[in-house]
């Protein structure tokens, strides 16, 4: 059995945030992309009530609470630990909040995410942050806690860092122990969602409410460049355990909504007919969107898929040029993906391309190219992302190469708002970023695209947020400032 630590108080703080440098997106359209709740740490939180914690969570994010707020049920609950979620680009605001809460609910602060396995020791150069979980937390956070209350070695704590000898700056080392076992995907706890409201999220084209998200397999057996989750191994969750997950959603917190994050979730197709299968048979009645790849995909499967309430599919396309799509590792043709998306709208599933604009070898006729392809595969929606290298990726080591710098390892130990350059690409940002909002406007504002959008509009509240997500980005001429992908899921 896992380590047990009944009745300790650890409450789980997702703070705001707002637009970054260096992140894929553009302003307007983030601001309006909608409100996720934060799955990693609902997992967390999943993971201490197995371990028989009493648990707070506290999502400002999607409540729009000020750091009084926080601090002040923060303080009513009295915890004996907090816990956030990092990743690399927002680890400053985040460690803004980190430091405030800190400073009037003084406990110890426990930190987690993917950012944590390529960062672990700049970020405990940080005295507000305590202990780290560097993988995944299932074995590692109840092992941790039971060790910190029973005053135990925490040297012998797999897959967590922590701190000895006081803050590094007085000349205290940081310690990182080596990981943990690999969980196994079947085992862990669900999402606490009863842990919060579930009915303030929502993502702009979400129709339905409670909105929700979940993920039904972790790593990636692809190798694209710009993606840290090839590094890891494909996990898949069983069929019947994912749509049990499905049904407690439905059913306890009547969620009819649901993104599933996986990285491809069409991976294994007989496993997503028989997740398709089994949604039908227990004849839950829910709409929900996967992301996956376009030569991942089959007619069969798109049949299965819709049957089961898929209502869109999110694909990955990135680059309208063959050379490129190469250079990205994305091992598909340009006529494979024209067929999957009009077999897609056959099966009567709505569309969304993804693109990035600043590969490497972009030039202007190659962004050509991407926007003409956008426009000749008659998507339903797209979204036209700046390049960012992140790290942990092959991209982000092109970019060391190429420079000799570790601009992100530089940023955690001591925030600069540098951009990060992009490999092989010689095109400035600004460029980059007008590029980008072209191909929103020559997307968007076609005769076509409006007759469609109009003609889909179920509410007039919703015609007003189309509406004023599609002027802010007319509006924004200068989008220098501009920034983090609409994918912030924490």
């Amino acid at each position: 059995m896992h380590h047990q630590t009944p009745g300790l108080r650890v409450a789980l703080v997702y703070p705001p945030y707002g637009p970054v440098k260096n992140e894929p997106g553009i302003k307007a359209v983030k601001e309006n992309y909608g409100i996720f709740p934060s799955l990693s740490l609902l997992y967390v939180a999943g993971i201490l009530e197995h371990a028989g914690c009493e648990v707070l969570f506290i999502d400002a994010h999607a409540e729009g609470l000020s750091i009084e707020e926080t601090t002040a049920r923060l303080s009513a609950f009295d915890p004996v630990y907090i816990g956030y979620t990092i990743t690399t680009y927002l680890f400053f605001q985040t460690l803004d909040w980190i430091k405030a809460i800190k400073k009037r609910v003084p406990v110890p602060t426990i930190v987690g995410g993917v950012h944590l396995s390529i960062y672990p020791t700049e970020t405990l150069h940080h005295d507000a942050i305590d202990y780290a979980v560097t993988g995944e937390a299932e074995i590692s956070l109840p092992e941790l806690l039971h060790t910190l209350q029973r005053g135990g070695d925490l040297r012998d704590v797999r897959g967590v860092a922590f701190r000895v000898g006081g803050p590094v700056a007085e000349g205290g080392q940081v310690v990182v122990n080596s990981a943990a076992d690999t969980v196994d995907v079947d085992e862990a706890p669900m999402p606490a969602r009863h842990l919060i409201d579930n009915s303030i999220y929502h993502s702009f084209i979400s129709k339905r409410k409670n909105f929700s998200v979940t993920i039904t397999s972790r790593g990636c057996p692809y190798k694209c460049i710009f993606c840290e989750q090839g590094s890891k191994a494909f996990r898949a969750r069983s069929p019947i355990k994912v749509v049990d997950e499905l049904e407690l959603a439905n059913k306890e917190f009547d969620i009819q909504e649901l993104d599933f994050f996986d990285s491809s979730f069409t991976i294994r197709k007989q496993r997503v007919i028989d997740i398709c299968e089994e949604i039908n048979r227990r004849k839950l009645d829910i709409t929900w969107a996967a992301r996956t790849r376009v030569d991942c995909i089959t007619p069969d499967v798109l049949r299965a898929m819709r049957s089961a309430g898929c209502s869109r599919i999110y694909y990955g396309i990135e680059s309208g040029n063959r050379e490129i799509l190469r250079v990205l590792k994305k091992s598909t043709s340009l006529d494979q993906i024209k067929q999957v998306v009009s077999d897609t709208r056959k099966a009567g599933i709505d569309t969304f391309g993804y693109f990035m604009v600043g590969n490497p070898y972009e030039t202007p006729t190659t962004i050509r190219q991407t926007i003409r392809l956008a426009l000749d595969l008659d998507l339903d929606y797209a979204q036209f992302s700046k390049v960012t290298p992140m790290p942990a990726t092959e991209m982000y080591t092109m970019l060391l190469q190429e420079t000799g710098r570790d601009y992100w390892r530089e940023f955690v130990l001591n925030p600069h708002s540098d951009l990060v350059p992009r490999p092989k690409c010689d095109m400035t940002d600004a460029e980059i970023q007008r590029w980008c909002r072209l191909a929103y406007l020559r997307f968007y504002y076609r005769p076509s695209m409006i007759k469609r959008r109009l003609a889909a509009v179920e509410s007039f509240d919703e015609l007003q947020r189309s509406a004023s997500t599609a002027w802010e980005v007319v509006k924004q001429r200068e989008l220098g400032e501009d920034s983090t992908g609409m994918e912030v899921v924490g």
